[in-house]
Parts: C-alpha cells; sequence; structure tokens
C-alpha cells in the first residue's frame, strides 16, 4: 500500500471527533431507549453479541477460595505447583468450585506445562509484579486449561463427537434465514424441548463455494483449496421455544443459510448431547516471562495460555515474550487485563498470532499487545460467532487484527485502538495456502486504527461504524484485479453516539447491573482511555531515491550466517549502511525475499553488496501468483540502481543465482520514482 501520511492529521482531530457524535443508521436508539436494528434487502442485520463472555455475559467473574499455597523452590518448580493443582483437582465441588491454588511472591522456574483438567480448580498468582513463571526448557505452553492434551496445534480446536446416538433430528425448511435471526421453520419439531441444545449443521458445498469466488485460486501453477465440499459449520444453540415448527433459539445465528446453495437434504438441525470440556476454570494475576529472542515465531520456544474449557476466564496475566500467547479453543470465555509484550518483530513474512479465537461467545476485555510484523487477533475456520474484542489497545508496526481463515463470521472489534496497524475484514486469497474469505458479518465499532480494509464477501456484509482511520482498498491478496468495493462504511471519521455496541447491547439483555457485573460504570466514553493512545514512529524511510518501500517489511531468506540475528535478512532492509545480511561461508547460491503486505508500485531497485562475490543474480516480483523478472545480471557491487517499468509487487524476491563466495547484501531498497520514462540498468 502507499504510504499513508494523512494518518497524523487524523488523530490530531480524534478528540474533536469523538465529541462529535452522529447516529448510525444500521443500530440506533428509539425514541423509547431501545435498540433499533437496520436489516439488508434479504432481513439479514449486525447480531446481538452480548452473549460472549463467561457465563454468557454480564456475570461477575468468581472468587474462589485458596486451598494451597506454594513457594518458589529454587529449582525447577513445574511439579510442585502441578501437585498442588491435582490436590485441589481432588477436593470436591463446593458452590461449582474445589479451590484455587495461590502462587506465593517470586519467581517460579517452570520446564514444562502447568494442567488444569478438572472443573472448578483456579490457578492464582499475588500479582503481575509479585508472581512470575519463568518458562525455561523446550517448547511448551505455560498453562493449558483442557482435558490432558498440553499442545494443541493452533488452529486446531479439541473437538469431540457431540451428536447423541439416535438424537432428534431435522431440516430447516425456510428458502433464506437471515444472520442475525434468532428463529427458524424445521420440518418437524417434535423430537425436540425447550431447554435443548441443538446443533446447526451447515455444509460446505461445491456451488456455495463457487458463489463465493472460492473455487479460482492458483498459487504458482497449483490449485488452492479453500474449504472442501462436505465440510460443516456447525453453530450451537439452545432452545428457548417451539412454537408448531418454528424454533427460537437463545442466541442470534452468526451466519445466513441459503437453501439455493445447500444440498439435498440441507441445513440439518440435531439434538446435542454435552460436550466433556473443562468448565470454572480459571488462571489470574500472574506474570509469564520468556527472555527476548530475535526469532521467527515457528522457532519460538514457549507460548502463553490455551483454553480448552468453556465458561473459564483469564484475567490480569502478563505475558513477556511469548509467542502465539493466548488460544481461546472453548466457549463463553472472558480474558480480562491481559497484556502481552514483545521486544522483538516477529521476523518472516509469516505472522503469528497473540490472541486466537477458535471457539464462540468469547470475550477479550481490556486487553493489550505490543509488537511487530505480527496478527493481534485472528479466527480459525468455520468459527461461529459472536465473538468480541472490546475497549482493547494493539501496538506495533505491521501488525494488524485481521480474521484469518476460512470462514469466521459474528466478530465485534468493539472500541479498540490500534494506531500502527489495520483492522481488516477481507479476502486473503491464497495467502497461507488459500484462507479466501475470512469473515462475514463482522463490525468494527468506534474505532480508531491507521488503516481498514472493509470488504462483503458475496451474500454476506461486513461493518466499520464511526472508526476514526485511513480506509484501503484492494484486490483479494496477491491479485491486482478486480479490486474489492468497500464493505459496509457507516459514519465513518465520526464516531457514533452509542459509544460501546456491546455494552448497548449487553444493557438492554440483562440490564445496567450486567455492565458493572464486568467492570463498567456505564456505556460512556470514559469508560475507555485508549482512545488518547499515540502513535508509535516509523524509521526515516527517505534517501537519495525517494521513499523507500523495503525499510523493515517481513523478510525471508534462505541463509544466514551464525546463530544469532547479527546477520539476518533483516539487516539488508533496516536502512543501517554498516549491517547486512550474510550466509554462511561456501554457500554460493541464496535467497532474500521481501513481503511487501499489499499491492505497492516500484519501478526502481537499489541494491548494495558488501564484497563482491555475486557473479550472477535475478530479481522477481510477485503478482497474480505468479513471479516477474525485473532484472537480471552478473554483479551487483556497492552501489546498483535499476530502473523498469512500473510494476504492482506483492512480494520482491532477489536470487543470488552463482558467487564466488558467501553472499552479503547491506541494501535492499524499492522505491517508485515519479516523472520519468523507464530506463535501462543505470
Amino acid at each position: 500500500m502507499k504510504h499513508i501520511s494523512l494518518f497524523i492529521l487524523c488523530w490530531l482531530i480524534t478528540v474533536n471527533a469523538f465529541a462529535q457524535k452522529s447516529k448510525s443508521q444500521w443500530v440506533y436508539r428509539g425514541k423509547d431507549g431501545k435498540l433499533i436494528y437496520k436489516t439488508t434487502p434479504t432481513g439479514d442485520r449486525i447480531m446481538d453479541f452480548s452473549s460472549a463472555g463467561y457465563m454468557g455475559g454480564g456475570v461477575v467473574l468468581p472468587n474462589v477460595p485458596v486451598k494451597r499455597v506454594v513457594k518458589p523452590s529454587g529449582n525447577d518448580d513445574t511439579q510442585i505447583i502441578q501437585n498442588a493443582i491435582d490436590e485441589v483437582s481432588a477436593m470436591p465441588l463446593q458452590n461449582g468450585f474445589r479451590g484455587a491454588v495461590e502462587l506465593a511472591q517470586g519467581t517460579f522456574t517452570c520446564s514444562g506445562s502447568l494442567l488444569l483438567s478438572t472443573n472448578g480448580v483456579v490457578l492464582r498468582g499475588a500479582g503481575a509484579n509479585g508472581t512470575t513463571i519463568k518458562m525455561v526448557g523446550e517448547h511448551h505452553t505455560a498453562i493449558v486449561i483442557g482435558r490432558g492434551n498440553t499442545n494443541v496445534p493452533l488452529g486446531k480446536t479439541e473437538r469431540s463427537d457431540s451428536t447423541a446416538a439416535n438424537a432428534a433430528k431435522t431440516i430447516i425448511t425456510d428458502t433464506y434465514v437471515p444472520s442475525g435471526s434468532t428463529s427458524f421453520t424445521v420440518s418437524n419439531a417434535s423430537g425436540f424441548a425447550i431447554g435443548d441444545t441443538i446443533a446447526i449443521n451447515r455444509q460446505v458445498t461445491e456451488s456455495w463455494v463457487h458463489f463465493m469466488g472460492m473455487d479460482n485460486m492458483w498459487r504458482d501453477g497449483k490449485k488452492e483449496t479453500w474449504l472442501k465440499a462436505g465440510a460443516r459449520g456447525i453453530t450451537k444453540r439452545r432452545i428457548v421455544s417451539i412454537s408448531g415448527n418454528k424454533i427460537t433459539v437463545d442466541i442470534p445465528l452468526a451466519d445466513s443459510y441459503d437453501a439455493r446453495f445447500l444440498n439435498v437434504p440441507g441445513t440439518i438441525i440435531v439434538k446435542a448431547k454435552p460436550v466433556p470440556r473443562v468448565t470454572q476454570v480459571g488462571v489470574e494475576n500472574i506474570h509469564i516471562q520468556c527472555p527476548p529472542l530475535e526469532i521467527d515465531y515457528g522457532h519460538a520456544p514457549h507460548a502463553g495460555i490455551r483454553v480448552g474449557g468453556d465458561d473459564c476466564w483469564v484475567k490480569e496475566v502478563y505475558c513477556e515474550e511469548t509467542m502465539n500467547t493466548t488460544v481461546l479453543a472453548g466457549n463463553r470465555i472472558t480474558m480480562e487485563k491481559v497484556i502481552v509484550k514483545h521486544t522483538y518483530a516477529n521476523l518472516g513474512a509469516s505472522k503469528p498470532t497473540d490472541f486466537s479465537l477458535e471457539g464462540g461467545q468469547n470475550l477479550i476485555d481490556r486487553c493489550e499487545i505490543t509488537g511487530g510484523n505480527m496478527y493481534f487477533v485472528w479466527t480459525s475456520s468455520l468459527i461461529a460467532g459472536p465473538n468480541v474484542l472490546l475497549n482493547c489497545t494493539f501496538r506495533g508496526t505491521r501488525s494488524r487484527v485481521q480474521p484469518h481463515q476460512r470462514w469466521a463470521t459474528g466478530l465485534l472489534v468493539d472500541n479498540c485502538t490500534v494506531p500502527d496497524g489495520g483492522i481488516d475484514f477481507m479476502n486473503r486469497g491464497i495467502a497461507g495456502s488459500g484462507h479466501g474469505w475470512t469473515m462475514g458479518w463482522a463490525v468494527a465499532w468506534n474505532c480508531i486504527a491507521k488503516t481498514y480494509i472493509i470488504q462483503n464477501p458475496p451474500g454476506a456484509a461486513n461493518w466499520a461504524i464511526g472508526c476514526i482511520g485511513k480506509r484501503e482498498q484492494t484486490a483479494r491478496l496477491f491479485d491486482s484485479a478486480p479490486v474489492l468495493p468497500d464493505g459496509n462504511f457507516d459514519s465513518h471519521g465520526s464516531p457514533v453516539e452509542i459509544q460501546s455496541l456491546y455494552l448497548a447491547q449487553l444493557a438492554e439483555r440483562v440490564g445496567i447491573k450486567g455492565l458493572k457485573n464486568i467492570g463498567y460504570r456505564a456505556n460512556t466514553v470514559d469508560m475507555f482511555p485508549n482512545k488518547q493512545v499515540s502513535t508509535l514512529q516509523l524509521k526515516t524511510q527517505t534517501d537519495k531515491l525517494g521513499f523507500n518501500e523495503a525499510i523493515d517489511r517481513p523478510v525471508n531468506t534462505s541463509d544466514v550466517k551464525g546463530s544469532t540475528r547479527e546477520f539476518g535478512g533483516e539487516k539488508a532492509i533496516d536502512g543501517n549502511p554498516n549491517t547486512y545480511w550474510c550466509t554462511n561461508d561456501g554457500i554460493t547460491k541464496a535467497t532474500l525475499e521481501v513481503d511487501m503486505e499489499g499491492p505497492v508500485e516500484i519501478n526502481t531497485l537499489q541494491i548494495n553488496e558488501q564484497g563482491q562475490h555475486i557473479t550472477a543474480y535475478k530479481v522477481e516480483a510477485q503478482l497474480n501468483s505468479d513471479w516477474k523478472l525485473l532484472t537480471q545480471g552478473t554483479t551487483i557491487g556497492k552501489n546498483l540502481v535499476v530502473k523498469f517499468s512500473s510494476t504492482i509487487a506483492w512480494k520482491v524476491r532477489l536470487t543470488v543465482l552463482k558467487a564466488n563466495d558467501y553472499v552479503a547484501i547491506n541494501n535492499f531498497g524499492m522505491y517508485m520514482e515519479r516523472g520519468r520514462s523507464p530506463d535501462n540498468k543505470i
């Protein structure tokens, strides 16, 4: 994308903008104070997100009595803590809880995961400044809530069959069920009763994949698969009323159900049995610490907390230097005041996430992340909301809130501030092996971000309402065309009068007490102090050739000298002439690939070699899933400048084909010089 110079001006008017609020056309208060929702022509509406959070939202997090206290031993404390957890886990339930294990003040050294696998157990420290878990040893997650699986891969939820044998079954008969609906008609409701949990099975069909435009993705000549026909998106809901064959459920549907794209018999409704997940487990008041590492996340040794249970919580936890820090793989989880800090940006074009949403009805509230070259929050495949990010602050360049994989639905990003990055509901195309359309029926509400990419998938909608920041348009990732139009921007640049949509919906459903239960006195702007966060300052990117688009972009290399980052690929694009990327001795073929993170127009390259070892090279740009040759030659030397016809690039790759010794590059710059005709190499 082009450099954004208007954002600073936008930021200066932020305070004034929040004082001059307008009304959203999509959700607003009527004369009686009740919320009114505008619908699309097919009846879809912004869903009620208020059931996100512990016990379905608006419920006070428990204060569980301490039953065991553990003090640091000075050695590896993993087993000592686990023994205390196991002791409390063997205690009887009292009012739904067995008790808390309290970690006293001090530093606990842990070489393995702490496992909370029994209902009603809490692990609590003496505060983020009082109790530290120091992670050491092999790759592991510090704390795991679940049934014994301490290393479930990111993006893979602990699932089990939730359909009872010979369970009641029926099908939806409506031609179209709008997103946001709470009722639908079935062929036969006689096998169901009020209070039943049902599983709504929406099958992926070839006709729907075609309708979504996801059957034409190719990468390097190979077809990419978005979602396989036959895969199922499953939404769980509880029946609250039955009238004839009309069923009403407790929580709105996060997706639409269109009979045109569903194979016979259509959307199947099945009575579900309870899933045997852990429940009523909490982690509180702990500092999780790892050493700062310049590393790509695939090789990072330590993660923070994985929640594989339902009705659980993580509160006031400070995670320092963990990668892929938290995973919410259960339902009705609250994560409150969790702070994640990274000293170094993630290395490479492949990015981690610190908050991974892999379940439904989850609330991430008043949390913070500082980290570069990452996804602050993403969603997993076929995950149905509601899921909510509320009042969060995310800092770091080359980073964003971006739903990530293959069709999640029902996400609210509410009063979040991303001053250095973006909020994207978009088509990721072939990125990540074919992520394609990542999100439908999502809302950004009264947010601040540097950029927004908001796109409407076929047959669905996404919204940005009352948000401040630059609107951007793009084709699906790695394509040049067509540029996809904006989704639904409403009152852009001027926040709307309902400060928080989540809090407004929660208050309407359970009353003002529900707000107070989760720590909000009212739904007013003073509850959202992150509106005053300023932007980080990027390095100076302008030199003699103009604006250098390569500075601090994510970079991958085929080889790096030594075992530290002294000669990492990032040193070739850091703007410092005294640092350089270098391969190991004797490596005479190598690649350096820069991810432009979007379509960037360039017509000039500058390459500076440290030494004179290269005897054959080429530079290519990636567009439309293919690589285009920009230049090639036999020598680079101290200052090679190459000019060529204007080219849109998503990635740029230097390939050293031959060298008489190690490869070393101290500058790999990219520019768009205006007002000139293309030249040959000079």
